[in-house]
């Protein structure tokens, strides 16, 4: 049976980034890692040594145009990558209303810079 194209499991649009985030556990301190993709409801990164696990909660923080945006979410996938580096997906659980419309705005920005196709 063929793939069907007309299926998408993601709610929201991914907008490729690179940049550093802070992540917390609710009980330890900060670790860095690098983000890979952004969207509404969630955020894509590679962290080192941090050994995170499936629906784990974290808080995150990065950089949205020039407002910093801090949130909470619940990992629903973590892949090991090697013994030291995994790539995790943080579904956002708690973002504040002036966060969802700075991602909103974000996301529209990006659309706008990149054109109908995506990013260039």
């Amino acid at each position: 049976m063929g793939k069907d194209d007309s299926f998408d499991r993601r709610k929201y649009r991914r907008v490729h980034t690179e940049q550093l985030v802070s992540i917390a556990r609710m009980d330890a301190p900060v670790a860095l890692a690098s983000a890979l993709d952004l969207s509404k409801g969630g955020i894509r990164f590679q962290c080192v040594g941090l050994e995170v696990e499936l629906g784990e909660a974290l808080e995150v923080t990065f950089t949205v145009g020039d407002r910093t945006a801090s949130v909470v979410g619940s990992l629903v996938r973590v892949t090991d990558l090697d013994a030291f580096t995994q790539e995790v997906a943080l579904a956002f659980t708690r973002v504040d209303e002036d966060i969802q419309r700075l991602l909103r705005e974000f996301e529209i920005d990006v659309e706008n810079l990149s054109g109908p196709d995506g990013p260039a």
